[in-house]
Parts: structure tokens; C-alpha cells; sequence
């Protein structure tokens, strides 16, 4: 429309220009063919130039236009099928998001061939799929998405990954994550996944080599890789333990170091230790070594309970303790025990009294109780006082 007013506008400049040119000298314009001859004034001829030009152009066009008839309403009737496309895309992940996923996957792939970008769609109908429990057509959409945008390997693959765990189908989601750490080692998410993965299968071994990246990336919250490293180490521990000594004293080497001093670490490996080979003395190294590294009230517990074959060498180990870190409850508990397993009744007495002097505890009630019960020293009415306020601790925690 606006090219037409321009063509008219400069028609009416024309015609007023050639009017103006020859107001004052009309001239003519003699047109001859063979015995057909025209003649006329310059200014009408001027405009029937104009006018003939301007016809023969609007002539040409309609002619091109009717040319390329089937090719325009070709390219508008895939303008309409990609925008139903756009519109199908929006309604079928509102579909996906509220819960309708078979009706979501039909959307999601209707006018496909037509989407700008398809990867979307696909991925988004794999997992409507997966909701409706079409796992092999949950992989067509994922290979069709690989097959439309290769280069998104690694996006496609941790979705198939997902999809995978969320399935149970942990052998696959291995298998997959396993190739995708090929294609990119260096991917956080891939390496997270696979960690959840170890977990699920309990393999222990390959869980506790991706632990100490997993650790450095910050991948997991401090509960949750807690848990995993607790179930990794220990459950290597388990393993090796079950096949010969030797194994177990690898593993136990593999546990990073910081870990090697805490109490519940040093606590599985000795009960590990204590079940396969029965060597005390080997135990009570293990628990002294781990107390002079690193002061710890759970291992001078297990200490206290500890019987060895020379228990005089245990009491002096720990009454140099009680001298180098001082006096603390659990301690005093612990030098009761071993005073008692030497027939050290007085002196027992005492430790034990200490330690609740320190802090009352149930172990220390109980085991002073026991104590001033035996016919050694038959204190019946403190053996019942301190048997009640063991009681009162255990109820009141």
C-alpha cells in the first residue's frame, strides 16, 4: 500500500513537471510504424511514458506473482505448521509439569519435523515417556535426539542418565554415565551421578577412588558425602577383610589420612581386625598409636573395655596418660576397668569415684555399683545408692 502511494506521488510529480517544462513551447511527439503514425503534444507524451512504464511494471509483477503462487503459500503454510509447532512445545512441558505426560508426549512431537529446536522436544517427551512407563520409547526419543543434535551428547546422555536412576535401571544409568565420563571427565554432574550410582550397587571401591574429587568439588552437602565416605571405607574395609590379612591393611592404608585418626573409623577396622584374626596385641597397637596421634574419649572407652594378655602394661600406658593430658572422666573410667581386670580393688574405687566426681555417668555408676558389690568389699547400701543414680542418668537421656 505504501508502495503504491510513493509510485502515484511520483506520477503526479511528473506529470506537473512536464506541464510546467512545456507551458511555454508544446512541442510534439510523432510516433511512425510502417502507415500507422500518432502524433501528439511533449507533455502528454511524457505522461503516457510515465503511465506505460508504471502498467508495464504492475503487469510484471502480477505475472511473477502468480509465478510464484505455490511457493508463497508454500513458505506461509510453514510459517502457520512452526508457529502450531512453538504453540504445541509450550502446551505439552505445561502438560509434562502438570502431570498429563500422554498427552504431553503427543504435543511435544506433533509438527516435530518443524520445531527450532527439536532437542527440546525430544528430551521433554523422553520423560514424558518414562512417567507412563514406555522405557523403550523413552530411549527412541533420546537416540532421536541424539540423531537430531549430536553435538548435545553430553546433555542427552545425563538426562537418559536420570531417567535411568530414576527407573531403578542402575546397571544402564552406569553403563551410561560410564561412557559420559569418557566424553567428559571433567564434568561435576556426570561425576556426582556417578557417585549416587557406587552407592546404589554398593561398589565400594570405585565409590572410595571418585571420593577425593568429590570431596574437592564440593558436590554433595557434608551430611551426604559423610555418608558416602563412611560407606565406601567401611565397606572396603569389609571386603578386604574377607579375602586375607594383608588386604585389610591395604585398605585400611587407602583411607585418607584424616580419616584414619577418627573413632569411628579406627573403631570398624579394630572389630575387623578382632573378628578375622584374634590378635589382641596387635589391636591394642592400633588403639594406642590412634590415642597418641589424636585424643579421643570413644577409643579410651573401647581402651578401658580392652582385655589384653598384659593388662600391668595397659594400666601403665594409661596412667601416663593421666599424667600427660590430665584428668578427664572417660580416662578415670577407663583406668577403673583395667584396676578391676587386675584385682586392683581400692584403687578401682578410686579411679571410678573420680570419674563421677568429674562427670556422673550410667558406665561409671554401674561399674562402681558392680564394684562395691563384690564380696571383696560388700558395700551393699553404695552399691545400691550408685546402681540408683546410674538408673536416674539412663532416664533422664
Amino acid at each position: 500500500m505504501v508502495k503504491l502511494f510513493i509510485s502515484l506521488l511520483i506520477l503526479v510529480i511528473v506529470v506537473l513537471a512536464a506541464v510546467l517544462l512545456v507551458q511555454d513551447d508544446p512541442g510534439f511527439v510523432l510516433i511512425k510504424y510502417a502507415d500507422f503514425s500518432l502524433e501528439t503534444s511533449l507533455a502528454f507524451g511524457i505522461v503516457a511514458v510515465v503511465v506505460g512504464g508504471l502498467l508495464i511494471q504492475l503487469v510484471l509483477r502480477i505475472l511473477l506473482s502468480i509465478w510464484h503462487l505455490p511457493t508463497t503459500l508454500a513458505k506461509q503454510s510453514e510459517r502457520r505448521r512452526a508457529e502450531k509447532s512453538r504453540k504445541l512445545l509450550n502446551i505439552g512441558l505445561i502438560d509434562l509439569a502438570e502431570g498429563r505426560f500422554e498427552q504431553a508426549e503427543t504435543n511435544l512431537l506433533k509438527f516435530i519435523d518443524l520445531a527450532e529446536n527439536p532437542l527440546i522436544n525430544y528430551l521433554a517427551a523422553a520423560r514424558a515417556a518414562q512417567q507412563l512407563g514406555k522405557f523403550d520409547q523413552r530411549d527412541n526419543h533420546l537416540k532421536a535426539a541424539h540423531d537430531v543434535k549430536p553435538e548435545a551428547a553430553i546433555a542427552i546422555g545425563v538426562s537418559q542418565a536420570e531417567l535411568q536412576l530414576a527407573s531403578h535401571q542402575t546397571e544402564r544409568a552406569l553403563a551410561t554415565l560410564t561412557h559420559l565420563r569418557t566424553l567428559a571427565p571433567k564434568h561435576d554432574y556426570v561425576l556426582k551421578l556417578l557417585a549416587k550410582v557406587y552407592f546404589e550397587i554398593q561398589e565400594w571401591s570405585s565409590l572410595r577412588d571418585l571420593l577425593a574429587e568429590v570431596r574437592k568439588k564440593k558436590l554433595f552437602k557434608d551430611e551426604q558425602l559423610e555418608k558416602l565416605e563412611l560407606k565406601a571405607f567401611t565397606g572396603c574395609l569389609s571386603m578386604a577383610a574377607e579375602t586375607e590379612d594383608e588386604s585389610l591393611d591395604k585398605a585400611w592404608a587407602k583411607i585418607p589420612k584424616v580419616h584414619q585418626t577418627q573413632a569411628k573409623y579406627i573403631l570398624y577396622y579394630i572389630e575387623l581386625v578382632n573378628r578375622y584374626s584374634r590378635d589382641s596385641k596387635l589391636i591394642e597397637q592400633i588403639v594406642v598409636k590412634s590415642i597418641n596421634q589424636q585424643w579421643n574419649t570413644e577409643l579410651l572407652e573401647y581402651y578401658g573395655r580392652l582385655a589384653v594378655e598384659d593388662t600391668t602394661k595397659q594400666l601403665a600406658t594409661a596412667e601416663k596418660w593421666l599424667q600427660d593430658y590430665g584428668s578427664s572422666d572417660a580416662l578415670l573410667l577407663a583406668l577403673g576397668r583395667i584396676c578391676i581386670r587386675l584385682k586392683l580393688w581400692g584403687k578401682a574405687q578410686n579411679y571410678l569415684e573420680a570419674s563421677i566426681g568429674i562427670r556422673p555417668g550410667k558406665e561409671s555408676c554401674y561399674e562402681l555399683a558392680n564394684l562395691l558389690g563384690r564380696e571383696e568389699l560388700n558395700d551393699q547400701q553404695a552399691a545400691c545408692k550408685y546402681y540408683r543414680e546410674g538408673l536416674e542418668l539412663s532416664l533422664h537421656k
